[in-house]
Formats: structure tokens, C-alpha cells, sequence
């Protein structure tokens, strides 16, 4: 193999190898938990990974059906929502404002810039979860969309801006609010 097909594939595989790896868990004082990751960020542990598949028989004779429970909020989630609804990545800032509408529901969020440049785009995702910390469902969003020719579409720093309503499909068996938890994926900056 060429070195320069070498370094093509090592560049192709390097944001893989980017990722965030957990280093530890660490308990605080006030008995809140975080992760403490290898890029030097940290994150609240608010979901436990689904429980193992579970084989169950139905009537005699019949196949076993594997029965894969969804993850669940930690206590602490449950107990501080608040930590659901907001996230940080980059300087950015997204925090879920207000809940509104039946079907479909309506998720209004408030975003803003502490850091050093511009933004054109922040997406991410939001997890529906039921009162319970059932999680019902998860779907990728578009949190800020500005134009790239356009600098008054820009999260500019310092600033704070709300953003467009997000429409999310209520899940079957959501019978009140529900518990939203954001994540940001990808800020693009200009």
C-alpha cells in the first residue's frame, strides 16, 4: 500500500477514533453523578442502559421472542428533570423552554453563544420519556439553521436567541407531559 493511501485511511478513520471515551464515574458531594471522559469533558449520568434481552414462550411449542426493554432515567434524573432539558457543546447553549400541544407536540427552546464564534447550525437530538423515566422514543432535530451569506442569521457570541418550534409525534401510551432530554450532536461555526 502507498503511504499516501495510508494517510487517506488514517484520516478517514481519525473521527472515529475522536470519540469522547468514559474514563470514570465519580459521585459529588450533593450525590449527583458524573462521567468523566477522556477529551476532558464531563456529563450527569441520566440514563441506564437497557436491561438485557429477557427470552420469553408463548404457547406451547411456539419459538422464544426476545423481549428488549428500552433504557430508563437514573433517580437523579427522575428527581432533577432539569438536567434533561438542557445541554452544552462548543460554547453553545440549548435549553428546552416550554412543552405545548397534543399531537403533535411542540418543543420550544432557548439557545445561546458563550462562545468565541459564530454559529450557523446546532443539531442534535431530543428523547421523549414518560413519567416513569421510560424512554418512548428519540428523534434527531435541527435546534439553529442560519444562512451561511447571511450574517444576521448567525448565533452570534454573546448572544441569546430562541429558536423555531420543533414538532415531535407523541408516542402511543403518553398520556401527560413528557421528560425531555436534549443532546447536541454538530455545531457548525462561521
Amino acid at each position: 500500500m502507498k503511504p499516501l493511501s495510508r494517510l487517506l485511511i488514517a484520516l478517514s478513520l481519525s473521527p472515529l477514533l475522536a470519540q469522547a471515551a468514559p474514563l470514570t464515574q465519580v459521585t459529588l458531594p450533593d450525590g449527583r453523578q458524573i462521567q468523566l471522559n477522556d477529551d476532558y469533558t464531563w456529563e450527569y449520568l441520566l440514563v441506564k442502559p437497557a436491561a438485557p434481552a429477557e427470552l420469553t414462550t408463548g404457547v406451547k411449542g411456539a419459538s422464544a421472542a426476545a423481549v428488549v426493554a428500552a433504557p430508563v432515567l437514573t433517580e437523579q434524573a427522575l428527581s432533577n428533570p432539569e438536567l434533561l432539558s438542557q445541554a452544552t457543546r462548543d460554547g453553545i447553549n440549548v435549553k428546552l423552554e416550554l412543552v405545548e400541544g397534543d399531537d403533535p407536540l411542540q418543543l420550544h427552546f432557548k439557545l445561546s453563544n458563550s462562545g468565541t464564534r459564530n454559529v450557523v447550525r446546532v443539531n442534535g437530538s431530543v428523547t421523549l420519556f414518560s413519567e416513569q423515566g421510560t424512554q418512548l422514543g428519540t428523534q434527531e432535530v435541527r435546534f439553529w439553521a442560519g444562512e451561511n451569506r447571511l450574517p444576521e442569521s448567525y448565533l452570534r457570541k454573546g448572544e441569546q436567541r430562541p429558536s423555531r418550534a420543533i414538532e415531535v409525534a407523541r408516542p402511543a401510551g403518553l398520556n401527560s407531559k413528557p421528560l425531555v432530554r436534549v443532546q447536541i450532536d454538530e455545531v457548525e461555526f462561521r
